[in-house]
């Protein structure tokens, strides 16, 4: 497989000042200082008067922006909310960069979980998982970890017999046929993507927000 680094997207999300836990999405009050913002932020060059009442990038002059949406609950139940989400967010920036021009790239959720990219099936934290990409350097497309719903402290369904250590093997990998004495092994060079810069916004900051949205995604 071809390596390839495709795109470096900004993220920047919405928080509270307070800690708050909902359906498995964590925020402490410490992650607001996970940031690296570099480029001038929307709101500097969006006036609030050039922002429409409504936007939508779902439906853009009647073309979706939109990756696809996931279930994080199958094979089996995992609180890995913030992964799906922090995935997704990175998936749609990506294909608003592009245009929408060429099959969507989807990333691999489970390679988080695996490598603790944030945290696990018992929850964790969408902004510290773009802390992870940016550090980390990457993360492979999904065909190189596909999703099963799993982290080391999983009990649930198959989980407890399945390997879900930050390996190699459990970055990227591919497999040839059993039948004909194949075997699986890693992949050294994959297709990835990863993000530029990172951060938040107060929730209080609607010019911030509604800018960020209508210009990144």
């Amino acid at each position: 497989m071809k390596n390839l680094l495709l795109l470096q997207v900004s993220v920047l999300t919405v928080v509270s000042s307070l800690a708050v836990a909902s359906a498995r999405e964590v925020f402490y009050p410490e992650d607001a200082t996970l940031n690296h913002v570099v480029s001038p932020l929307p709101s500097s060059y969006v006036n609030p008067a050039d922002l429409p009442k409504s936007f939508h990038w779902g439906n853009v002059s009647g073309i979706s922006y939109l990756t696809r949406p996931l279930n994080q609950h199958i094979p089996q139940y995992c609180g890995s909310c913030w992964a799906h989400a922090s995935v997704s967010v990175l998936a749609d920036r990506i294909k608003i960069v592009r245009n929408a021009t060429g099959p969507d790239i989807n990333l691999s959720i489970q390679f988080l979980l695996n490598c603790h990219g944030g945290g696990s099936c018992s929850g964790g934290s969408s902004l510290r998982a773009f802390d992870f990409i940016y550090q980390n350097g990457f993360v492979p497309y999904e065909t190189c970890a596909p999703y099963i719903a799993c982290s080391a402290n999983s009990t649930n369904g198959f989980c407890p017999f399945v390997d879900t250590t930050c390996s190699p093997m459990n970055t990227c990998k591919t497999c040839t046929n059993p039948d004909k004495g194949g075997t699986c092994a890693a992949i050294g060079q994959f297709p990835n993507a990863t993000v530029a810069e990172y951060g938040t916004y107060a929730e209080n900051d609607l010019h911030g927000i509604m800018a960020e949205i209508f210009a990144r995604g």
